[in-house]
């Protein structure tokens, strides 16, 4: 994977935290508002579904952007060769 790609996957995993917080913020406002009887079938089974899958995304993105960024800590970092006297390279 190269670096540009990790941080698109970083990125990635950041939103699917982001979506799990909205979401909670959602179920939380949803739950407290009087006008929606939330033991209404379409209601709680909605909830029931939300409250079930943003976790999951929140437990997936946390650990697998943990993973991404130890592996970047622990790959050797590239340094420019100290006899190359050209500079860096320009694209």
């Amino acid at each position: 994977m190269t670096e540009d790609e990790r941080e698109e996957v970083l990125q990635l995993l950041a939103n699917y935290e982001n979506m799990s917080r909205a979401i909670a913020t959602f179920i939380q406002r949803v739950r407290s508002d009087p006008k929606i009887d939330v033991k209404e079938e379409r209601y709680r089974l909605l909830l029931e579904d939300l409250e079930r899958v943003a976790p999951v995304w929140k437990r997936y993105a946390t650990s697998v952007r943990l993973k991404l960024m130890m592996e970047r800590r622990e790959a050797p970092a590239s340094f420019p060769d100290a006899n190359d006297r050209r500079g860096p390279e320009l694209i």
